[in-house]
């Protein structure tokens, strides 16, 4: 979840301060891609992104903050005010930032509501370390293994079965996240040629564990 609150983090950063300098490729391909009528939008929809960064004085990259259950909740409640409030059908960049959004919300609320008690005295490191040796081929991509592998762990957590429910529903659905932003750009392009509509979809997550 922290890397996709970076990649918010930085889309708003870019997108406000209306500079290029240091701005990763996709970046610049949303700035440069957005229609004319979508601009103040854009611009609107990242002041509020980095005023509720500002607002938490969240330090990305900072691990602790992740265990701190009030500020991350505090965060979710804030991106899923700010996602309510988009309505722009036909700006695809807005879009894509939402299905990011309702994404991120979705993760929060399935590992920091009940489930966080048992996750957060759990040793995820070494599970994930565990399954990783047996299943992750050596110098591949570990993403490319994340759904199998956190299945693997689920099994090993020492929670309710609820519990289990939500934390491989989160990560499926970070892996989702971070697959639809590594191919942003195609992404976009089908989206603008209405090949694409991008949505969020929970349900999608619903029934992982039998």
């Amino acid at each position: 979840m922290l890397k996709i609150l970076t990649f918010l983090t930085l889309l708003v950063t870019s997108t406000v301060s209306r500079s290029t300098d240091d701005i990763p490729d996709l970046f610049l391909f949303l700035i440069s891609n957005t229609p004319a009528e979508c601009k103040d939008q854009t611009y609107e929809l990242a002041t509020k992104l980095m005023k509720t960064k500002n607002d938490l004085e969240l330090k990305y990259g900072n691990i602790e903050m992740l265990y701190n259950k009030e500020l991350m909740n505090s965060l979710v409640q804030k991106f899923k005010t700010i996602s309510d409030s988009i309505n722009s059908p036909n700006c695809s960049t807005i879009n894509f930032v939402k299905y990011f959004l309702d994404g991120t919300v979705f993760i929060g609320n399935e590992i920091y509501g009940e489930a966080f008690a048992c996750l957060s005295e759990e040793d995820l490191e070494t599970k994930f370390t565990d399954c990783n040796t047996g299943m992750v081929p050596k110098d591949s991509d570990v993403l490319e293994y994340l759904k199998p592998v956190s299945y693997c762990v689920t099994h090993k957590l020492e929670c309710s079965p609820e519990d289990r429910k939500h934390f491989i529903s989160a990560v499926y659905a970070g892996a989702d996240l971070f697959e639809t932003f590594n191919n942003g750009r195609e992404v976009l392009k089908k989206m603008e040629s209405n090949k694409l509509t991008l949505k969020f979809l929970p349900e999608k997550y619903e029934h992982i564990l039998k």
